[in-house]
């Protein structure tokens, strides 16, 4: 694989990932600020409890999938990584979808409700929808990625096919 092609598809991914990363930080942050009151409710609530060890399993599920997207998307920029690029970027994706599906099922409208005067916990809410979307965003850019390298295309044709399809799924709201 030429050095050349692999680059574009991480200049897309790497600063997506980051991007998530950081969003994925600050919606945990938020939720912690109500942690205290949850694991009280959870005490006396088999519902809180499901809920509060829902919201911490899919929060880190995304977390930790966001953070190897990150990883992965700035180690292949190595020459002597470049060799595994495409099981990474098919793991990536594989990783990426599962988490798209597990946090999609909690973090959602029908499932999860603003609540009055908790404007930290709606922020989480609110939050937690965008990084939904990102998840996927991210699953479908890997996939696209690892498609563009088996299929050996130049980095011209790389960037702009990862760049199409991303931006497509992003404004169809696909993901």
């Amino acid at each position: 694989m030429a050095a050349a092609s692999i680059v574009p598809a991480l200049l897309f991914l790497a600063p997506v990932s980051g991007y998530s990363l950081f969003l994925s930080y600050n919606i945990i942050i938020r939720l912690q600020h109500y942690e205290s009151q949850s694991e009280k409710a959870a005490e006396w609530s088999k519902m809180a409890a499901a809920r509060l060890h829902k919201t911490r399993t899919t929060q880190a599920t995304g977390a930790i999938a966001i953070s190897v997207s990150l990883f992965t998307s700035v180690a292949l920029v190595f020459p002597f990584l470049r060799s595994i690029c495409m099981p990474l970027a098919l793991l990536n994706t594989l990783a990426l979808i599962s988490s798209r599906i597990h946090f999609g099922g909690f973090w959602n409208a029908q499932k999860q409700t603003e609540v009055p005067f908790v404007e930290k916990f709606n922020e989480a809410v609110r939050g937690s929808e965008r990084l939904c979307n990102l998840l996927g965003l991210l699953a479908w850019g890997w996939g696209v990625a690892a498609t563009a390298w088996w299929a050996g295309l130049g980095s011209v044709t790389s960037m702009l096919l990862v760049g199409g399809v991303a931006g497509g799924v992003w404004s169809s709201r696909w993901v």
